[in-house]
């Protein structure tokens, strides 16, 4: 090992290499700085002397399954131009770390493919010192999103744990990474981030969301321009619950009478009829024949889906006016229940027409998200979890388990 070799391995440059030792399954690297790394910190004069010393411990990327440390002999500086007695700065190290800049980068690259706990069992080193290196690494990458390109966001929540706990996120419809990560849920969670979209984000168009009437007054306020768009599938899931709930509804009257009609139909009633198999369609048959209010649910539920099949928005306004109409002159209440809401929304749900986007994406990156919480066991520090969740759409081992 030589000077040479320091510097082309590991990037280590203007130091003097000594000697190399092994000891107790390590790699010691024994160096002393040059004269080019002299300078001082506060007035980056050359003009200075010696005055006291130290060995300085960083650590270096393992060679093999050797754990590589540096030794480096580091000298106090006395500036002569402005006074200063001061450590100089090293250009391969920080200056509180015990690591080189090699082996932060080593530990970004692993980090790419593996866990934390993996990175820090085949890195010698303890898991918190390679989440320090992680977490400062995200921040700085992250600290500024580029929103001038964005066009169509999608606004959701997902729960972070037991208790009630949630956390709210907005997407980049078209890339689908993450742009904002705020704790709680509502409109103060996204409030400040709209506030900064209206601002950097100049063809914003349209967002996507849920019926969450927080979410739509937080974009009329700060997004005045932008349409809303309800998502459609959270939509039919609203028809499905009443469907569900008046299903159990009637089977509570059939067990009151010793019958069991309905048992087991659940996923009969909730499917997409074309996607039932030819048994399982003759069993839903002749349980809507023998119940007239469950068929007009059903039917009402399949015709809805029609609704995202229509080629404008002038037909969708009619078909969603009559549909909703009928809904809430039915005799079952669930159905007009279901048709007053979609009748109070109707303008933001054909707004799919002029901006054919869904926060479906969304429920795909949830699925991520709860990889990532279980391969670490949860989160205490929620700052690093929000750097994480903006990164998200770079990690790949979340996907490979």
């Amino acid at each position: 090992m030589s000077t040479s070799m320091l510097y082309h391995i590991f990037g280590i440059k203007h130091v003097k290499f000594r000697k190399a030792e092994f000891v107790a399954g390590e790699v010691r690297f024994h160096a002393e700085m040059g004269r080019k790394l002299a300078v001082c910190p506060h007035c980056k004069s050359r003009d200075s002397s010696y005055q006291g010393r130290k060995i300085r411990p960083l650590r270096l990327p393992p060679i093999g399954l050797r754990q590589v440390w540096l030794l480096l002999l580091v000298h106090r500086l006395q500036c002569h131009k402005c006074g200063a007695l001061a450590w100089p700065r090293l250009p391969f190290a920080g200056p509180r770390f015990s690591f080189t800049s090699s082996f932060e980068r080593m530990v970004l690259e692993l980090l790419r493919f593996a866990t934390i706990a993996a990175c820090a069992h085949f890195l010698w080193t303890g898991w918190d010192l390679v989440k320090d290196i992680h977490s400062r690494a995200l921040h700085r990458k992250y600290r500024r999103i580029p929103l001038k390109n964005v066009r169509y966001i999608a606004i959701d929540e997902f729960s972070v744990r037991k208790g009630h706990v949630y956390m709210t996120i907005v997407i980049d419809l078209a890339s689908g990474r993450i742009l904002h990560v705020a704790e709680g849920k509502g409109g103060d969670s996204v409030a400040a981030f709209l506030k900064t979209l209206r601002r950097r984000a100049p063809n914003l168009k349209a967002v996507a969301m849920d019926l969450s009437d927080a979410y739509i007054s937080a974009v009329k306020k700060h997004l005045p321009r932008a349409a809303i768009v309800l998502d459609h599938y959270h939509l039919a899931a609203l028809v499905n619950r009443a469907v569900d709930e008046f299903r159990r509804e009637f089977q509570r009257d059939c067990d009151a009478l010793g019958h069991k009609t309905l048992k087991g139909a659940r996923f009969l009633l909730l499917a997409n009829y074309e996607n039932l198999k030819p048994e399982k369609k003759k069993r839903l048959d002749r349980l809507l024949e023998i119940n007239e209010p469950l068929m007009t649910m059903h039917a009402m539920k399949e015709q809805l889906r029609l609704l995202w099949e229509l080629d404008s928005r002038i037909e969708a306004e009619r078909f969603l006016k009559n549909w909703c109409e009928d809904a809430m002159n039915s005799a079952i209440k669930q159905l007009r229940r279901v048709g007053a809401t979609l009748a109070s929304y109707r303008s933001l749900i054909l707004n799919y027409f002029d901006h054919p986007i869904s926060s479906g994406k969304i429920e795909g990156i949830n699925n991520k998200i709860k990889t990532l919480k279980r391969q670490a066991y949860g989160f205490r520090d929620m700052d690093y979890f929000k750097l994480r969740l903006l990164h998200l759409h770079e990690q790949t081992y979340s996907l490979t388990g």
